[in-house]
């Protein structure tokens, strides 16, 4: 196994000194995404069946990693594995609750909304779509794996600049974390009527991970990730802040 490694980062190294650039990552064998696992039949009863008891395994033979890609060709079992493997053990990672994530894909699709879900901000916004409670924890590791993407942390830091200029408002302690109230005047009056609808509370209430009743900067910022993701081409604050809304949260919320 150690020998097949070395000759696969060789490959990489003689690919990389002939093209300038690192391989396709759909390259057979040495590419970054050869081995992703897409189909689901791969899972579905695994563990139970004997062909897959014995058997090569070229991830394993390589020693790299096998990934699974979530796709609308992903069953139950692939979107379940890969939430544990980036989130780790939840209760709410249910079979039930993945397989709602995967017709969330097919409504997405039918809807022309094309949306990745292999990265982490992807993978828990369409957990949210779906009807999960995203966490505190998620929200954190979310924005560990962002921190490299410098023009969407740019952005953020602009709006971050407005949050703190709400955080401490009304005798509260600057914390990070802002009243519902706070939060409807200063983002979500341009999207939602008024304070006491139903949709906005609604709304809120998708929003407060932790159930304080509180809107907290680190549950916000997951949205933000996820549209400088999703839209690339926004050059702006106030532009990103509205895909947030308008493709993310407003989305989310009607799946409440």
């Amino acid at each position: 196994s150690s020998v097949s490694t070395q000759s696969t980062g060789a490959a990489i190294k003689v690919n990389q000194a002939v093209t300038g650039r690192k391989p396709e990552e759909m390259q057979p064998i040495y590419g970054a995404r050869a081995l992703d696992m897409v189909f689901g039949f791969l899972f579905t009863n695994r563990e139970n069946d004997e062909r897959y008891r014995e058997g090569f395994d070229l991830a394993e033979f390589l020693g790299v990693e096998k990934k699974v890609r979530i796709s609308n060709m992903a069953n139950a079992e692939m979107i379940l594995i890969r939430l544990r493997s980036e989130f780790g053990d939840d209760p709410q990672f249910t079979l039930d609750l993945a397989e709602e994530m995967r017709t969330q894909i097919l409504e997405n699709a039918a809807k022309g909304r094309r949306e990745e879900y292999n990265s982490k901000v992807g993978l828990a916004i369409l957990f949210d779509q779906a009807g999960g409670k995203m966490t505190t924890a998620m929200a954190e590791s979310i924005a560990e794996s962002d921190k490299g993407r410098k023009r969407t942390q740019e952005l953020i830091a602009e709006i971050k600049m407005k949050w703190d200029e709400w955080d401490g408002r009304n005798s509260q302690p600057k914390d990070g974390a802002l009243l519902f109230k706070d939060f409807y005047d200063g983002f979500m009056a341009p999207y939602f009527g008024c304070y006491s609808c139903k949709n906005t509370r609604t709304a809120l209430k998708g929003i407060d991970m932790d159930n304080d009743g509180l809107v907290d900067w680190c549950e916000f910022k997951v949205y933000l990730i996820w549209a400088a993701r999703e839209y690339p081409r926004v050059e702006d604050a106030q532009k990103l802040l509205d895909k947030a809304f308008r493709c993310g949260i407003i989305p989310a919320m009607l799946d409440q």
